[in-house]
């Protein structure tokens, strides 16, 4: 148990000293560098995740072509809720 534990302290030690270190041996370029890295990420994540989206629903979509999942002629849930229909406080709906 105790070599456990000397590692776990060793590591932890380690952790402390290499960041401190990286943080401290750090320059204008180094800094302007990483704020760029991290910028470009933020700005290109939202079309990577979009485009992830879109071939996994493109997939979903096959798969249920292939199983027979497709349209159906039956209401579904959203049929019985008013899909659609939109009624302003204190307006009653209209009843056909």
């Amino acid at each position: 148990m105790d070599y456990i534990l000397d590692n776990v302290v060793e590591w932890k030690n380690r952790l402390v000293n290499n960041s401190v270190k990286s943080f401290e041996g750090m320059t204008a370029q180094r800094w302007i560098r990483i704020v760029l890295i991290v910028c470009a990420y933020l700005l290109v994540r939202p079309y990577l995740l979009n485009a992830a989206a879109k071939k996994q629903r493109q997939q979903l979509d096959k798969e249920a072509v292939e199983l027979g999942l497709g349209e159906s002629g039956a209401p579904d849930a959203n049929d019985f809720r008013g899909k659609g229909v939109r009624v302003k406080k204190g307006e009653a709906k209209k009843k056909d």
